[in-house]
């Protein structure tokens, strides 16, 4: 343990004064940044560029046949993170543990039209916890094959078949996942279409289930009767409101061999349609989503539903650029019990730190509402802080954790309050390679809680260090 925090130490605090240089500092801003999906960057443009712009830069774009356009872009991520729980899951249990993630993948272009990309993942976690979606000694997170069929100017159709990340809109109901050392990962088949400032999404796949040992990961793609989840739809998005915001619309599709809501349990499946409003205009930034959702949980009926907003408001443009925000939640509950009809809300594969920054809730059967406030005391930092109140929709149904699973069943209880939650992030840019982020939350349990079990009030803060390149 002692050399394990040794070696966090010298990466988190001796590194960013190992690669910064001037150069670096000057440059990074004419180069885009290093994306979050990492299939999704491209470094062709360095092939007309000699001078050093960023740090590992030769590795972006290595020349194997210039004639036939063939080329080599290497890249990876280090990231290390130590999490603290005082009284995890409102018990008297307190928790300490670290994890690293470390990622390496290659993307291979095969001249104009075909792309090779392969990501590999371990994940490491200290300690005998048996810590869900943390610890993977080594396995293919991606590896797929990509066809672009037509590449013009105005129109680029590109399909995608084997392992590989997705993630839409806000993550309200699909995200990559990105708060576990695991991120998560499908097999499927993907067909995008881009034409001037639309794009569509049309795809089928199943998740692939995390296992700890090397090379075990399987989605299972061609049994059917296995657990993972399969996942369908469609996704389109065009401008809105003059090119000043976008218009998303979507369909997705969903089917589990065993889910549980409330009192049914069985094979799901179901359906979602949303549509989301998002972008900035003046000082005002706003994201509003409506999703309904309907099919079928053994054999009763679905309906659902869940609205959610995400405002904030620049109080003064000066350096600092506060914003005052406000984001909601109303997520729906099944109303009784043994009707043939379930109305909980499926957040099916929610990145769940967008609903409290310790993820302690899920977006079924929740409303909830969030005061915040965001602010930049120096270029690279920013520090958000937000007093979450939430309560369950329905009496009837119970509290359900990240992803989708009931831990606490209503039993008779009346009382809606769950609990508020006080969250602070801060973030901190070094450079383009290297980041900080330290998230802390305080849970303070409320009456449903206090009736239903454990009910110690919560606190974590995980500080986290991430190098990319």
């Amino acid at each position: 343990m002692v050399k394990t925090f040794s070696i966090f130490f010298i990466i988190t605090f001796c590194l960013p004064y190992n690669i910064m240089t001037q150069e670096e500092e000057k440059e990074t801003q004419k180069v885009p940044a290093i994306s979050i999906l990492r299939a999704e960057e491209s470094y062709i443009y360095l092939d007309s560029i000699e001078k050093n712009l960023f740090f590992l830069q030769p590795l972006k774009l290595l020349t194997i046949n210039r004639k036939n356009n063939i080329f080599l872009t290497l890249g990876g991520e280090y990231r290390a993170r130590v999490e603290h729980y005082t009284n995890e899951n409102y018990t008297d249990r307190d928790l300490t543990y670290y994890s690293q993630r470390v990622n390496l993948h290659a993307s291979l272009m095969l001249g104009t039209k075909f792309r090779l990309f392969g990501e590999l993942y371990s994940g490491y976690v200290t300690g005998n916890e048996n810590l869900f979606l943390e610890s993977d000694e080594i396995d293919v997170h991606q590896g797929f094959l990509e066809w672009k069929p037509i590449n013009s100017s105005g129109l680029k159709t590109t399909i995608r078949l084997g392992r590989q990340e997705i993630g839409y809109g806000a993550s309200r109901i699909v995200g990559i996942r990105e708060g576990p050392n695991m991120r998560r990962t499908f097999d499927m088949v993907r067909v995008i279409a881009q034409k001037n400032s639309s794009s569509m999404d049309l795809f089928y796949g199943k998740e692939v289930n995390i296992s700890p040992f090397s090379f075990d990961n399987k989605s299972n793609i061609f049994k059917g009767n296995k657990s993972n989840p399969v996942f369908w739809g469609a996704y389109y998005r065009r401008p809105f409101l003059s090119g000043k915001g976008k218009l998303d619309f979507y369909y997705f599709g969903f089917y589990a061999n065993s889910s549980r809501f409330n009192d049914v349990l069985g094979k799901e499946t179901r359906h979602s349609i949303g549509v989301r409003s998002f972008g900035t205009k003046g000082r005002l930034s706003y994201n509003t989503e409506i999703i309904i959702q309907w099919g079928k949980l053994d054999n009763s009926d679905i309906f659902a539903y869940n609205i959610e907003t995400d405002w904030k408001y620049t109080i003064i443009k000066n350096d600092w650029k506060p914003k005052l925000g406000i984001k909601t939640d109303w997520s729906s509950g099944d109303q009784h019990v043994g009707d043939g009809k379930v109305g909980t809300f499926n957040p099916i594969f929610v990145n769940p730190a967008i609903y409290s920054l310790a993820a302690v809730n899920t977006p079924a059967n929740i409303t909830s509402l969030h005061p915040n406030f965001t602010f930049y005391p120096l270029r690279d930092l920013t520090i958000y802080l937000d007093y979450a109140f939430f309560y369950r929709t329905q009496s009837n149904d119970g509290l359900y954790t990240p992803p989708r699973f009931l831990t606490r069943e209503a039993n008779g209880i009346r009382t809606k309050h769950v609990g508020d939650v006080f969250g602070l992030k801060v973030s901190y840019e070094v450079n383009r390679n290297i980041s900080f982020d330290l998230r802390s939350s305080y849970f303070i349990a409320g009456e449903f809680i206090k009736a239903s079990g454990d009910s110690e009030n919560t606190f974590y803060i995980a500080p986290t260090m991430s190098f990319k390149f």
